[in-house]
């Protein structure tokens, strides 16, 4: 979907680089009192046509793109992803992770039978732990452990959703922008703080333009310079986990 964008803007872009040149020419070879000038006009016509032609086809793709991503992120309701578990050969992660999190998140109910399917995402190239894919049996209990994440803090371990591409470019472009203790994710959703003081659900970077500012607003004070640095190193580091806040109501 996202080689169809491109496609249509370098088209678009094509399109009014060649109408540009052909129209400066069709200035320069016509004289203004020619009884064909009107040639002007209906070319300018068939101008407008086009790129409202193009701007129409460019909606629909969105539109398409959109649907896709939602229908994408329908299918991962059950998924959640688990950061910082230590690797380790021939490993059960099923059970390893399920009576993990049974401990740590106080859920009793929570078994290897509570899971369809638990892997590790990527090759292991480095030292650093790869991330877990959980698949549970059922929404109701992915949502009673998503729930329960506040109990993993300080243990190393981390949940976060697992976000389409889409979607996680917007959540780590948000908390670029606003900090991270103002943006987290909830049901597949990014849910963020905006500079009126308000939560908004957003999922997609044109709703993030609408209700954040472009760039966070710098600070005079050394003091706070530091911080700042060290919440974009911060960010760096966690690119796609969800700060730990709960938000059980």
């Amino acid at each position: 979907m996202d080689s169809i964008k491109h496609s249509i803007a370098q088209l678009t872009e094509h399109f009014n680089s060649k109408m540009a040149e052909f129209q400066q020419n069709l200035n320069s070879n016509m004289p203004a009192a020619s009884p064909t000038s009107n040639i002007v006009s209906q070319f300018n016509a068939f101008r407008s046509f086009v790129l409202t032609a193009l701007e129409g086809l460019q909606l629909q793709v969105e539109l398409l793109s959109k649907k896709c991503d939602q229908m994408e992120m329908r299918s991962r309701r059950k998924m959640l992803l688990v950061h910082g578990v230590p690797e380790a050969k021939k490993e059960n992660l099923s059970a390893n992770v399920s009576q993990l999190l049974s401990e740590h998140l106080k859920l009793p109910e929570l078994s290897v039978d509570s899971i369809s399917r638990c892997h590790r995402l990527g090759s292991s190239a480095s030292e650093k732990p790869r991330v877990i894919l959980i698949k549970f049996q059922d929404p109701i209990m992915r949502n009673k452990v998503w729930y329960a994440k506040t109990n993993l803090k300080n243990t190393g371990v981390t949940l976060s959703e697992f976000l389409t591409k889409e979607r996680h470019d917007v959540f780590v472009a948000a908390r670029q922008r606003l900090g991270i203790n103002k943006c987290w994710t909830r049901d597949g959703s990014i849910v963020i703080i905006g500079p009126d003081g308000k939560r908004h659900q957003i999922t997609s970077m044109a709703e993030l333009n609408t209700y954040s500012t472009a760039t966070v607003p710098q600070q005079v004070s050394a003091k706070t310079a530091t911080s700042s640095n060290t919440n974009t190193q911060e960010i760096k580091n966690s690119q796609g986990v969800r700060p730990k806040r709960n938000l059980k109501k």
